[in-house]
């Protein structure tokens, strides 16, 4: 049998070995124009960072590097472009203020103004919210949905909504936001039950337009956990959090059960998360992203002998350390071992354990996935 990527992916998500693991590249901007470059690869595309600097690679990039999976994000439709302003700052659709902040190998927007950030109830309760049904939006994302199904053979996985947690940290700022959970937790699950709402819809939209064409779904990023722990409580995740994103999942999941029953839903969250597995599994998580290996209780071998009958791990590649400041022989070596520890039996697709930040040089990238290919052949030989 010759394999396709798409094909491969879904031999994954069912926990079968295909004929090698697949890759997934997600690179931030910097890192995606540094990549290309070194590549010689010239093409016709509009790259549209979103304010994390993300961007999805044109299908000829990932054809280079011979990997699997590609994004396919809502389309603007008629939405209508916010003013120009002349401070220099960014205002997304919450009215959230963003400045560019250039560093030393690349530049990141961080937040310089948070609309609400002494919220109470009645600041909630008429808040402008955001409109996210515009004109058009399902009928561009269908029609990009459609086009790369048909004329690639990558997987294509599907993000639509945003975070839910993190647009709250963004309202309001990050120390307003973890006091008001424990002080005012009222107020703060007012305020994740709008923005639930909102996201939903979101999918709802993204969904309807791209289903049938989905191999993963990915329900946005809600980091959970930190370098070293849980960033919220056991007790607090399950009270206050859990069930906003189990309200999500499940709208997703009864969705995609009538147009889609296949596709999988992928959760992102950062750090040591460890304790919590068990609950997004009972959640309705079926794929966890991206597998910190650095992170305090993330020790790849240890969660997929614990998780890896329910769970499909996606990422694993360090790029604290060795993707950044590696050799040739570190980053091999990494793969190597991620690959030894979450892809035996299948249930594993190799990326890196978050995008791949502008300091990542490209032929450490390169190297990642010629890698991949020589460790990942299925009978597994490392």
């Amino acid at each position: 049998m010759e394999w396709n990527s798409r094909q491969r992916v879904i031999t994954t998500l069912e926990h079968k070995e295909p004929d090698r693991v697949p890759i997934d590249l997600a690179p931030l901007v910097d890192c995606y124009l540094n990549l290309k470059d070194y590549l010689g690869i010239k093409v016709d595309e509009e790259i549209k960072p979103n304010l994390a600097m993300e961007v999805i690679p044109h299908p000829a990039v990932l054809k280079a590097l011979d990997t699997d999976v590609i994004s396919v994000k809502l389309g603007g439709g008629k939405t209508p472009p916010k003013p120009k302003r002349d401070d220099g700052l960014v205002e997304d659709a919450y009215g959230v203020l963003y400045r560019r902040v250039q560093q030393t190998s690349g530049s990141y927007m961080e937040v310089a103004y948070s609309p609400l950030a002494n919220a109470t109830l009645e600041t909630l309760k008429n808040y402008p919210w955001p409109r996210v049904d515009y004109p058009g939006r399902l009928e561009e994302t269908a029609e990009t949905a459609r086009s790369l199904y048909e004329n690639t053979d990558l997987a294509l996985m599907g993000r639509f909504g945003g975070p839910i947690i993190e647009t709250a940290v963004y309202l309001m700022g990050f120390e307003n936001w973890l006091l008001c959970t424990a002080e005012a937790p009222d107020v703060a699950g007012y305020l994740l039950d709008r923005l639930t709402d909102i996201m939903i819809e979101m999918d709802r939209i993204g969904l309807e337009a791209t289903a049938p064409y989905l191999q993963i779904f990915k329900v946005s990023g809600e980091d959970l956990g930190t370098q070293n722990g849980l960033l919220y409580s056991p007790r607090m995740l399950r009270s206050l959090i859990l069930p906003c994103f189990q309200r999500r999942w499940q709208a997703a999941r009864d969705y995609l059960d009538t147009v889609n029953p296949t596709c999988k839903i992928m959760l992102h969250s950062c750090g040591s998360v460890r304790r919590i597995i068990p609950d997004l599994i009972a959640s309705g998580i079926q794929v966890l992203n991206p597998i910190q290996p650095r992170a305090k209780d993330m020790d790849s071998f240890e969660l997929k002998q614990e998780f890896g009958d329910q769970l499909v791990f996606h990422g694993g590649v360090d790029i604290q350390e060795v993707l950044p400041f590696g050799t040739k022989e570190e980053v091999e070596a990494e793969v190597k071992t991620r690959i030894q520890a979450l892809a035996p039996g299948g249930g594993y697709i190799l990326s890196t354990s978050h995008f791949i930040q502008a300091d990542t040089p490209p032929e450490n990238v390169v190297t990642m996935c010629e890698a991949a290919h020589k460790y990942g052949k299925y009978p597994l030989q490392v």
